[in-house]
């Protein structure tokens, strides 16, 4: 069962989702890694699809999320040595895929698919912020004192984890703080939203601390 939306928007976080997840299967450069991947994602995709995700008592949508976070925090152990021989350059302007992503989610507050919140001004989601700065960046990353790449990487991070923080409080649990409801990201290819891309964000920015904190200088 696809969400609501136009076909533009249901496409384009489709493609976005698979594109990035593909993105991530080749940086680790492991086959038992991507067929993981993979199985997870097919996994996640078909309870969306069939709507068994759509349940906030419990929510439902987080016990697909958290062992999505935990499994991105289990890469950094088993492809370590892979992501953090990529260019410091890259890992830094990758974060520009936020872009289109925050242009998506823009896009579907438009269209009445996502709740105000979930998108910049006057909504609460700011993280267009690190995509736009990562692509002015990431051409001189190699050249920039290492204390100003983390900070860079600590505001990511925290932008990051501020829309997470609404994203959660919007679900229509006993906990909700805001309004509207922000049931969209259990259906399918909108949870891809935060299985891939909110996924993928946080596993760079923690890739790009080790790489910092194992190099004298980032290259």
């Amino acid at each position: 069962m696809l969400g609501p939306g136009s076909f533009y928007l249901l496409f384009g976080m489709a493609l976005l989702s698979v594109l990035i997840a593909t993105l991530v299967i080749v940086a680790c450069r492991s086959w038992k890694v991507g067929v993981i991947v993979v199985t997870w994602l097919a996994l996640v995709s078909g309870l969306s699809w069939y709507g068994v995700l759509d349940t906030y008592v419990p929510p439902r949508p987080l016990f697909v999320l958290l062992p999505t976070l935990a499994g991105f925090f289990l890469l950094i152990r088993l492809c370590g040595t892979s992501l953090c021989a990529i260019p410091i350059g890259v890992l830094v302007g990758v974060q520009a895929f936020r872009i289109p992503v925050e242009l998506l989610i823009h896009r579907a507050v438009m269209e009445g698919v996502a709740p105000p919140q979930m998108t910049w001004f006057p909504g609460l989601n700011y993280d267009v912020v690190t995509g736009v700065s990562a692509l002015l960046l990431a051409p001189v990353a190699g050249r920039l004192p290492r204390w100003v790449l983390h900070l860079w990487n600590g505001m990511g991070l925290c932008l990051l984890a501020w829309v997470v923080f609404v994203g959660v409080l919007s679900l229509p649990t006993p906990l909700q703080q805001f309004k509207p409801d922000n049931t969209w990201i259990a259906f399918f290819p909108y949870i891809g939203l935060p299985v891939v891309l909110v996924s993928t964000a946080l596993l760079g920015h923690l890739v790009l601390l080790k790489k910092l904190r194992s190099t004298a200088r980032p290259t």
